[in-house]
Formats: structure tokens, C-alpha cells, sequence
């Protein structure tokens, strides 16, 4: 959705210009409170915005006492208030947490672990406070290496809000402007229906074939974007993608497509900077990172968000001769990246993913929810298919055109899921893609069996009540 400047708002947004109309006593007091100090520039979601007051797994306390079920977080991905994190990080705050100009063994105790989770290639890692920072230490660190500026993107990405990324982040309209040295390619159209219900994980000729088809058709544009770059004078530096292009309407499918993306930007003297900070950590199931599904070779990895289970920290892992040449030339110095105590979060956060089989679980659970949420939307006017890779699933809301033309994306069916999801069933998800008409569900990767079954039993009353009908 865009507001009479062009910016777009956030999707699922509470709309501060309608004031405090709908809410409850003690919504609205919190509301006031936090327009009188923060103001409107950071968004709420929901049309009711959610006063919560405590968490635990993949469940919320809300201030009104009712238990939400959280169906969209990927920041706390082993669980709100896991207690693993939560005692690492008291141990560490009752040692010390200082910066990294001093020998600490946290931080490379950390860093070794997370290193043996990439291919060989990959073998350093600097740390930063947030995906934001990571990803614009990382275009910084390609610009230095390729000696080019140059960055290609998909149309509706996102990958940031500092300066430079929030430049080559289409997603943030025309509120912002973009680089001169950006280059955007759609990708929607080719890889909406490319994996059809399942998770794009085919293997085998079927595999081969839709990976095939993706690149007949986006081959094309990718080069021409190189084209468009080199022939500004601007060469490639890279491609910053988010192998489930969450922005872009949730696309996974295709599994393959990117490792031939990989080769093509390469020939053109540019990097792969794979931006994990939504897809990694184990998200998209069975596998690690993202960009080992496509089996693509990334030069840059870059993390943030579920890295700490809540505690700010990202990284940027890379291979050690695009660090060298920055090196050489320049510094990077972050006071807090990789300060103990974020390492000790991140350090039990990557225990309870081990412990707790949390990589193949969400290759598990992804697909019975898969499975399921098809079954009851199946025939009901509005669904428009579902994709998914892991506990990461994409629900087309479509207007359920009976006139005979395509059915279209239709946001404002879906934002009215959302919220009746929120306040009938207390289940919280979100949107995104184009027209914010694809519905979110990105739960904690400690999502079970009984939370699945809530879910489940919630979107059958919604069907019920006629959401996602005409």
C-alpha cells in the first residue's frame, strides 16, 4: 500500500491517521504514550495494535490476559524467553561485556562454530549489531574487492535500513531514492508458480526442469541488468538476494535457479552476497542457508535477526580474500559486533538448534502445514496457491474474479485475515509482496504439533466466517 507521497507503508500497519478509533481503553493510553515520545515514524502492526506484555515459546501474553499464538517471528527462533539464551546471557553479563579491541575467547569460540556450518570457501566472519549493518558492510566489502559499484537486486526487495542498503531496497517506494548504481530485476511472475503447492525442493529431471525454466526466463533479465550497470560505467560489484524473497510475495521454488545466477554474476567479475538474515539458521528446512538449497556458490553471507534469539547481532561471513583486499585499504571496526554477551546468546542459540533438530524440523513441519493449510483452502474463492520452503509459507489472497479475467492480488482481503486472525483467534501473522496480498507465516522454529493444530483449527473458522470467499 502506498500513501498520497508514493512511500510505502508497511504492510499490516496500523494507520496512525485514523486515530485511536477501535481501540480499548488500555490500547489506546499505550498508543498515546508512544506517539508522545517515539512518535508515528516506526509502524505498529495490526489494526488493533498488540500490547504484549510477556512470551514463552512460540506463544505471547497479551496485556488484555488472552494467550497469542505466534505465527510470524523469526526473531526468536528457538522460542521467546528461550531459557537456554536467556541463562547464557546472565552468565556472561555477570562476567564481563566489553568491545573487541581486547583477546576474548566468546567471540572465537563463536565464530568457529558458525563458520564449520558453511562450505569450506567460506571461512572468515566479521560481526555487527544488526542484517542492516551486515548488508551494508557487505556491498562495501564487494565494492572493494570487484573494484565496481554496481548492485542488482530483485524488484520488491528489502535488505536494510542504513543509508546504502536502504538505496538498493525497492521496497521502500519512492519515499527514498534509489541508488544511480542499482539495477532491479522482477522475479514474481517467473517463480510464482514454480513449485506449485510444494517447497520448490524437487529433485531429480522435475528438479532440473523447473530450475530450468526459472533461468529461461530470468537469465535474461539478470544479464540485462549487468548490461545496464556496465554500460553506465558502474560495472557489477554483485547480486544481493534473499533466497526466499520474502518482499517479493515469498518465493522459494525453483531450487538450482540461484546457483546459475551465481555463475552469471561471476562471469561478470561481480559476487553473490546470499542475504540470510530471513532465509538462514535452519528457516527453510533440511538445510542450513538459504543459498545450499540452489547448491549456489556465495562469495558473502550476511545474518542478523534470529542469529541472537533477540539480542542484537549479525555477521558477515566471507572468503578471506574479499576481506583481505578491504583490509588492505581500509578498517572495520563495529564497538559492540561481537561483544560477548550477543556471542553467548548466539552461541546457545545455535545449541538448541542442534539440540533440538531444529533443521529438519522445519523441513517436518513446514510440510504438514503445507499440507494442511492446501486442504482446507482448497476450492474456497480467494486462495491463490501457497508456496513454502521450511516454516516459511506464502498464502495467495487473490479477489476470486468471477468474470472471467485472472483473478488479481487483493490486499485488502488479506489484510482483513490478518486482523481477524489477530483479534477472533488470537493467532498472529503478517503480509507481504506485491499489494502486501500475500499472507506471512513464519513461526519460531520451536513450532509443534499442538500450536500446528491451532493454527490450523484457526484458518478453518476464518474459511467458516467467509474470508476467503467473495
Amino acid at each position: 500500500m502506498k500513501n498520497a507521497q508514493g512511500r510505502k507503508s508497511v504492510a499490516n500497519g496500523f494507520d496512525f491517521s485514523h486515530g485511536l478509533e477501535g481501540l480499548d481503553a488500555d490500547e489506546a493510553a499505550v498508543v498515546r504514550r508512544r506517539q508522545k515520545v517515539l512518535g508515528t515514524m516506526g509502524p505498529l502492526f495490526y489494526n488493533r495494535p498488540l500490547h504484549v506484555i510477556s512470551g514463552s515459546g512460540v506463544h505471547l501474553r497479551g496485556a488484555d490476559g488472552a494467550d497469542y499464538l505466534d505465527c510470524y517471528n523469526n526473531v526468536a527462533c528457538v522460542g521467546h524467553s528461550n531459557p537456554h539464551v536467556r541463562q547464557a546471557v546472565a552468565d556472561q553479563l555477570g562476567r564481563q561485556n566489553t568491545h573487541s579491541r581486547y583477546l576474548q575467547d566468546e567471540v572465537l569460540d563463536y565464530a568457529e562454530r558458525l563458520l564449520a556450518t558453511f562450505p569450506g570457501a567460506i571461512d572468515h566472519v566479521a560481526f555487527t549489531n544488526s542484517g542492516s549493518e551486515s548488508n551494508d558492510l557487505a556491498l562495501r566489502m564487494a565494492r572493494v574487492a570487484t573494484g565496481h559499484m554496481g548492485v542488482v537486486v530483485t524488484q520488491g526487495a528489502y535488505h536494510g535500513i542504513t543509508s546504502l542498503v536502504s538505496s538498493v531496497s525497492p521496497s521502500f517506494g519512492t519515499g527514498l531514492p534509489l541508488a544511480p548504481f542499482l539495477a532491479t530485476v522482477r522475479v514474481d511472475d517467473a517463480l510464482h508458480d514454480a513449485d506449485g503447492l510444494g517447497d520448490g525442493t524437487g529433485d531429480g529431471a522435475d528438479g532440473a526442469a523447473a530450475s530450468d525454466a526459472v533461468w529461461a526466463v530470468l537469465g535474461p533479465r539478470f544479464n540485462q541488468a549487468f548490461d545496464a550497470l556496465e554500460h553506465g560505467g558502474y560495472g557489477v560489484s554483485c547480486v544481493l538476494i534473499d533466497e526466499v524473497m520474502s518482499s517479493d510475495g515469498i518465493l522459494p521454488g525453483a531450487r538450482g535457479w540461484i546457483a546459475r545466477l551465481a555463475d552469471a554474476v561471476h562471469a561478470r567479475g561481480g559476487l553473490l552476497i546470499s542475504d540470510e538474515v530471513q532465509a538462514g539458521f535452519g528457516r527453510m528446512g533440511g538445510v542450513m542457508w538459504g543459498f545450499q538449497r540452489h547448491g549456489a556458490e556465495a562469495d558473502i553471507v550476511t545474518m542478523g535477526k534470529p542469529m541472537g534469539n533477540g539480542i542484537p547481532v549479525g555477521g558477515v561471513a566471507y572468503r578471506h580474500p574479499i576481506g583481505d583486499a578491504f583490509a588492505a585499504c581500509t578498517r572495520y571496526f563495529n564497538t559492540f559486533g561481537g561483544n560477548p554477551v550477543s556471542m553467548r546468546a548466539a552461541g546457545a542459540v545455535l545449541d538448541e538448534i542442534e539440540r533440538l533438530g531444529l533443521v529438519a524440523h522445519a523441513r517436518d513441519m513446514g510440510d504438514r502445514l503445507a499440507r494442511d493449510l492446501s486442504e482446507i483452502l482448497e476450492g474456497h474463492e480467494r486462495f491463490g496457491g501457497l508456496r513454502h520452503a521450511g516454516l516459511f509459507l506464502g498464502i495467495d489472497v487473490t479477489d476470486g474474479a468471477d468474470d472471467g479475467g485472472a483473478a488479481q492480488p487483493d490486499g485488502a482481503a488479506a489484510r482483513a485475515i490478518v486482523n481477524a486472525l489477530r483479534d477472533d483467534e488470537h493467532v498472529l501473522i503478517s503480509s507481504a509482496g506485491p499489494g502486501d496480498a500475500v499472507l506471512k507465516v513464519r513461526p519460531p522454529l520451536v513450532f509443534d504439533d499442538s500450536d500446528a493444530d491451532r493454527l490450523l483449527e484457526a484458518v478453518r473458522h476464518i474459511c467458516e466466517r467467509g474470508l476467503f470467499d467473495r
